[in-house]
């Protein structure tokens, strides 16, 4: 009996041993924050920002930095991470994308995020400390800055796109280089991608036309320029052809000269018989009125001087009336590119605001707007109704 009483006390004695020996076992191989350094270091040196004293489990913060489509992490990145509470700044490189760091002493940061060609981001953090440990992390998703810049040039007389263009562009953005561009034959458009908004140097060449040299702003990130190139003048043996009165040759002159003459002298002739100035003394608010003497260069947005006088009329209605905002808005017909057409209208609408703005006229009393072909007044069957739906009005808002 003895005897058994003392092989149970054995066999519950070892265990006991077996038991507090798993229980310790698996105290002493906690791992958690190897396993996070394992899945977030993926090749990149974990950063430490730290002090040498380690009293407390360290906290970790993951920094991870993205392009604006969140679908691969962006390798160029840069982290400057300053200590609000130390002042000491550390600058450090991402080639993953990502950056591991430790902390054993509670800190308070203002992080920066930055990549060539992208905008930076700021974040400012507090990073505590405790016996458990805490994780925090930062998931940056920066923007680009790169400007999509498209580009054609068309005739000054005919309106039409020339193809065989060489464009060139530089400016302080792209240091001492400049970029070469050659037309799409298909489209007659140029397309690049610039380091970011500002100004830039814009000429161009082509066989046949006057060389051309702007400077011009971009502001949008999908931006377009169009370029207006006038022809060169004809050789002598030439020219007197092109005035010959025989009808081989009228098919050749009589575009320039309708384009040329035919559009401000059909709009004048069809409203000079209106009161104009009556509607431009005293504007009603909501009722459109149309600006008939309004013309600007062929596909251009520069007004010409005989524009003048109405735009006068306009200004002196707008001195009269100092709580008067007006809504300028600028019409085309339906021809060539849709979103050309409605730039062009805004376009030339703002060359009014400036024209007002210049002459006195705040310019928060005046707004441009391009409708483009979106409102015809009459069907785009044929040149003389096209003419009709080509028009600037404004109304009182």
């Amino acid at each position: 009996m003895c005897q058994s009483i003392d092989r149970h006390g054995l066999v519950v004695f070892f265990f006991t041993l077996y038991c507090l020996f798993c229980i310790n076992s698996t105290s002493i191989g906690y791992t958690g924050l190897p396993t996070e350094r394992t899945f977030f270091g993926q090749g990149t040196r974990p950063a430490s920002i730290s002090d040498s004293t380690q009293k407390t489990k360290p906290s970790t913060l993951v920094i991870k930095v993205f392009d604006s489509n969140i679908t691969t992490p962006l390798t160029s990145a840069t982290a400057v991470i300053t200590s609000i509470l130390t002042g000491k700044v550390e600058r450090l490189a991402l080639p993953a994308g990502q950056l591991y760091c430790t902390f054993t002493k509670a800190d308070q940061l203002s992080i920066d995020i930055s990549a060539p060609g992208y905008t930076s981001v700021n974040r400012k953090m507090t990073i505590p400390v405790s016996p458990q440990g805490n994780r925090y992390e930062f998931d940056a998703v920066l923007d680009k800055t790169t400007i999509g810049l498209t580009v054609l040039a068309v005739d000054r007389k005919t309106g039409n796109i020339i193809p065989d263009v060489r464009f060139t562009i530089s400016g302080k953005m792209m240091g001492n280089n400049s970029i070469t561009l050659t037309a799409d034959p298909a489209t007659g458009s140029s397309k690049v991608e610039l380091p970011g908004k500002g100004n830039y140097s814009l000429s161009s060449t082509a066989n046949g036309y006057d060389s051309f040299v702007k400077s011009i702003r971009l502001d949008s990130v999908q931006s377009e320029a169009r370029v207006i190139l006038t022809q060169k003048q004809l050789p002598t043996g030439v020219k007197p052809v092109a005035k010959s009165p025989s009808a081989s040759e009228n098919p050749v002159v009589q575009p320039v000269a309708k384009v040329a003459v035919a559009v401000p002298k059909a709009v004048t002739e069809k409203i000079t018989p209106l009161p104009v100035s009556s509607p431009l003394k005293k504007p009603e608010k909501g009722i459109l009125i149309r600006l008939p003497n309004v013309y600007f260069d062929q596909s251009s947005p520069v007004l010409r001087p005989e524009s003048y006088a109405e735009l006068n009329q306009l200004y002196d209605a707008l001195t009269e009336n100092p709580a008067l905002q007006i809504e300028i808005r600028g019409h085309t017909d339906n021809q060539g590119d849709f979103d050309l057409n409605v730039k062009l209208s805004r376009d030339r609408c703002q060359a009014i605001v400036d024209y007002l703005a210049n002459k006195g006229i705040a310019k928060n009393r005046l707004k441009a707007v391009g409708r483009g072909p979106i409102d015809p007044i009459a069907p785009n069957n044929n040149e003389e109704n096209r003419k009709k739906n080509r028009r600037v009005e404004f109304v009182v808002i």
